[in-house]
Formats: C-alpha cells, structure tokens, sequence
C-alpha cells in the first residue's frame, strides 16, 4: 500500500504497482467522498513539512483507516508497555536482586571509563533508547546527522554490551562473562522494540490527530497496474 500526500494540484504519483494504494488528500465536509484536489487557500493544510511526515510513517506502517490507525496506536502502546515494564522487572532482578549470586561483582571493569557492571547495565540501555529515538528522527525527517549518531552509539552499546565476552575470549576471566553479556544483550534489545513500538504509537497518534483537525482523510488513489491499466479502490473514511 502506497501513501501520497497531495496538496493543492500536486499530481498524483506514479507508483508503477497493481495493489490498491492510499493518499492523504483535502477532506469535503459535506460530502461523503474524498476530493482529489482543493485550491490552496491559507490555513486550510497542514505545512508540506507535516504533510511529508504524514506520508512517510503512512508509508511505513500503512495503516487502511483511521479505524485501523487507532487500533495500531492501542497495539504498539500496550506491547511498548509490556515491553517497558518487563525491562524494569529484568534489570532489577538480574542486576540488583540477584546480582551477586550471578556473579555481578565479579565481572571486570569496563575498558570505557572503568565503568563496573551494574554502570555498564544502565548505560546500554540508554544507548539503545537514544539510538532509536535517533534512528526514528532520521528514518521519518531524512536527516542524516540524526542516523549518524544513532549509528555511533548502537556501536559503542554492541561494543559494551560484548565486552565481557571479549574479556573471556583474550584475557583469563571465566566463562561466566557470557551470562554477563547476555544480561546485556536482552536489555538492548527489549530497550529497542520498546522505543520503536511506542515511537509508532505516537507518530501514528500525532498522524490520526493531523486527519482529524484538518480538512484531509486517507482516500484510495488509481494506481497503474502491469498492463498499462489503473485500478482503483473504493474510497475510506
């Protein structure tokens, strides 16, 4: 499904594809289908700015309606939740509660800082939660500084969180270290798909928000198929 942002005459694009695509486009009040042009008058849109934001997490994500956007917002914050709490619940057990029974104060200090474990456990995790929220910004604004830094840090935290397997591989500490760097590892991760399902969730809302204080609505648009021909789908609320 592919999402086109149309203000004023723009044209709709070319997408080449034969399966039934989807446009934000000015939204008529009194009528029950979406329009396909509008004259651009002030203050009737959003700017290009936060039409090609629209567009890009549409085209990510695509959602068919507003009905389904909203069932996305409540999937991705629930799970985002479950994910959130059970990180919470992971690094207190396995870090504080039972720290030292897993060998805790025993893991080397860290070659960055002289960080010892239980520092290198809080400052993974938010490594991998800034990274995202980074990834997030250049992925949807096509800013490339954002990507930047986000790749650098997803670096240093693969880096800290594999530490003390490499302290095992070429020093003398014990095979205990991989259950360290495990610790570590399932931390990022969950830290990750927490902070992308709740960044959908909030882009999405912020999307849903955008359709229902302006005049426009997610409509289906012709598409040309293979053969030459354009298909069109009946239009959505």
């Amino acid at each position: 499904m592919v999402y086109d942002v149309r203000r004023g005459r723009w044209p709709l694009v070319d997408t080449g594809a034969t399966s039934r695509s989807t446009a934000i486009v000015p939204f008529d009040a009194e009528s029950d289908e979406p329009r396909l042009s509008v004259a651009d008058e002030a203050g009737e849109l959003p700017s290009t700015d936060a039409l090609e934001l629209a567009e890009s997490i549409l085209q990510r994500l695509k959602p068919s309606d507003r009905h389904e956007m909203g069932q996305m917002v409540f999937r991705n914050a629930m799970a985002s939740g479950i994910l959130v709490m059970l990180v919470v619940l992971f690094w207190w057990l396995t870090v504080t509660v039972f720290g030292d029974e897993l060998g805790s104060d025993e893991a080397p200090a860290s070659l960055i800082l002289g960080w010892n474990y239980m520092v290198v456990a809080a400052v993974v995790p938010f490594l991998v939660f800034v990274a995202t929220v980074l990834m997030k910004l250049s992925q949807e604004r096509s800013e490339p500084w954002p990507g930047f830094l986000a790749g650098a840090m997803l670096i240093l935290g693969v880096f800290m969180a594999v530490e003390p397997i490499g302290h095992m591989a070429f020093g003398d500490a014990p095979s205990q270290m991989m259950l360290h760097s495990s610790r570590l590892i399932a931390l990022g991760v969950m830290v990750h798909y927490c902070a992308s399902l709740f960044l959908d969730a909030l882009l999405l809302s912020w999307v849903r928000n955008l359709l229902g204080v302006f005049p426009i609505d997610i409509s289906p648009i012709e598409t040309p198929s293979y053969d030459g021909h354009t298909e069109e789908g009946p239009p959505t609320a």
